[in-house]
């Protein structure tokens, strides 16, 4: 990740010119100070993405405290599972009660300058402490972190259920061929669990992973259809035509309307490692071609992105108006926001 590279640590006292130009930078609001000796551009701060100033706020505090271990979210992420744009928190292991919780924030920007204003509202994520009494630590691209069941499970248990079943997509996605619930060390680790309240959430949740949500926005998703009663779709359903081969959809419901359901996270159009370098125009006028051969079918098309999620009576607005109902009884996991 080529920001990590402007991360300036200055608390090895080490730095003579790069501390006082560091303290400068700070005082003038060009530089965010993440942490006690860890400061960042400012300007880059508010450029990057929610996930990219995650990482960055993770290396600081792994450089301040390298013998930190991560559970929860913050493990899954550091392994490269897909999580919803980034974790809530930095999740640390603490192995006694009296450290638990979310720890005092570190974050301080100075200056009036517009970006300095700005940067104020975009904090780092805080750091809370989770308590693992039998620690069992591996190392992974430089992080140390509890295995990875252990935080699918710790997540599956009390995460927010959009962010734990897009973690249980993601863990299933990255190897497919045997369902959650039918693995050793999941039921295991589900077991483990002191409350049985958690243990049937984990359980629960773990069931209604499925391989075919290929990004965190599609998991969402199917999470709010699940919260607001929908029936669940098919997912990467094939299309073809006379012409041949259209194309998967996101989501299809076998029912009077045939509607089908496509996420629309922006990235796939705009950011080089997902469009390939190729030209925004082209891809939208593709998937342009693709969804009128959809509506020739007597497909009902429906679009949605990250705004619809955000407000997810949009998106139940939009399945209301296709033709979809709920049923009578309703997925409880959480209330929705």
């Amino acid at each position: 990740m080529q920001l990590l590279g402007h991360l300036l640590d200055t608390s090895q006292r080490n730095v003579g010119v790069l501390g006082r130009g560091a303290r400068a930078g700070f005082a003038a609001g060009e530089l965010i100070r993440l942490r006690r000796g860890f400061y960042f551009p400012t300007s880059l701060w508010l450029g990057a993405r929610p996930d990219e100033r995650f990482q960055i706020a993770l290396s600081a505090y792994m450089q301040a405290n390298p013998e930190s271990v991560f559970c929860s979210e913050t493990a899954l992420f550091v392994r490269g599972i897909p999580t919803v744009k980034a974790p809530p928190a930095i999740d640390v292991v603490a192995t006694s009660n009296g450290r638990l919780g979310v720890a005092p924030p570190t974050f301080q920007v100075r200056g009036g300058s517009p970006a300095a204003i700005r940067a104020r509202r975009f904090p780092p994520p805080p750091v809370r402490r989770h308590l693992h009494r039998d620690l069992d630590a591996e190392e992974v691209g430089g992080y140390r972190s509890v295995p990875l069941v252990e935080a699918l499970i710790e997540v599956l248990a009390s995460g927010k259920f959009p962010r734990a079943l897009t973690v249980a997509d993601g863990v299933l996605r990255s190897s497919p061929s045997t369902p959650l619930l039918e693995r050793p060390e999941v039921r295991k680790a589900i077991d483990r669990l002191t409350a049985a309240s958690q243990r049937r959430r984990a359980e629960l949740i773990a069931a209604l992973a499925r391989p075919g949500a290929e990004s965190p926005g599609e998991s969402v998703s199917r999470a709010l259809m699940h919260l607001f009663g929908f029936p669940e779709p098919l997912l990467q359903k094939e299309h073809f035509d006379p012409l041949g081969f259209i194309g998967r959809t996101d989501f299809f419901w076998d029912m009077a309307r045939r509607p089908v359901g496509e996420f629309d996270g922006w990235g796939k159009y705009f950011r080089n490692e997902l469009t390939g370098g190729e030209d925004p125009g082209t891809i939208i006028r593709r998937e342009k071609r693709r969804e009128n051969r959809l509506l020739a079918l007597g497909h009902q098309v429906l679009r949605w992105d990250w705004a619809d999620l955000e407000q997810p009576i949009r998106l139940r607005t939009k399945l209301l108006e296709a033709g979809l109902r709920p049923r009578t009884r309703r997925l409880v996991v959480e209330k929705i926001a």
